[in-house]
C-alpha cells in the first residue's frame, strides 16, 4: 500500500442472480436510488463515469475495467480528493450473487469516512436489488 493510502473491502450476498445485481449497479434510475445521480455512465473501457452526490459533489473518472454481470472498476475523483479507484466483482453463488466491492488508494484520512459510506450505500443497495 502507498504510505498515505488505505483500502477497504466489503462483501454482501444478494438473493438475485448476477444480472439482476449488475442492473441495479449500472442503470442510471438505479444508480439515483442507491448511490448517486449519474451524469455520464459510458459502460466500455476508458468511457466516462460522472456521479453528482446529493450534496451536489461531482465524482469523475473514467472506466477502467467492464465485464457485464461480472465487473465494473471505476476511477474515483471527488472534487477536492485525490483519485482512488472504486471495483465491484460479482460472482454467482447457487442462486444468490456475492459483490465484492473494493475501494483502493483511498486518501488515509478519508478512509473511515469512505468505510461508513459505502456501508450505508450497500444497505440501500441491497433494497435496490430487492426491488
Amino acid at each position: 500500500m502507498t504510505e498515505g493510502r488505505c483500502a477497504l473491502r466489503l462483501t454482501r450476498r444478494y438473493e438475485a442472480a448476477p444480472g439482476e445485481v449488475w442492473r441495479a449497479l449500472t442503470e442510471p434510475e438505479s444508480l439515483s436510488r442507491w448511490l448517486a445521480r449519474p451524469r455520464a455512465v459510458e459502460l466500455a473501457a476508458g468511457g466516462a463515469f460522472e456521479l453528482e452526490l446529493p450534496d451536489a459533489t461531482r465524482i469523475g473518472g473514467r472506466v477502467r475495467e467492464v465485464e457485464p454481470e461480472r465487473v465494473l472498476e471505476v476511477d474515483w475523483r471527488p472534487a477536492g480528493e485525490d483519485a482512488s479507484v472504486v471495483r465491484f466483482e460479482l460472482n454467482a453463488d447457487g442462486d444468490g450473487t456475492v459483490l465484492v466491492l473494493d475501494h483502493r488508494q483511498i486518501e488515509e484520512r478519508l478512509g473511515m469516512r469512505y468505510m461508513t459510506r459505502w456501508t450505508r450505500g450497500l444497505e440501500r443497495f441491497g433494497a435496490e436489488v430487492a426491488r
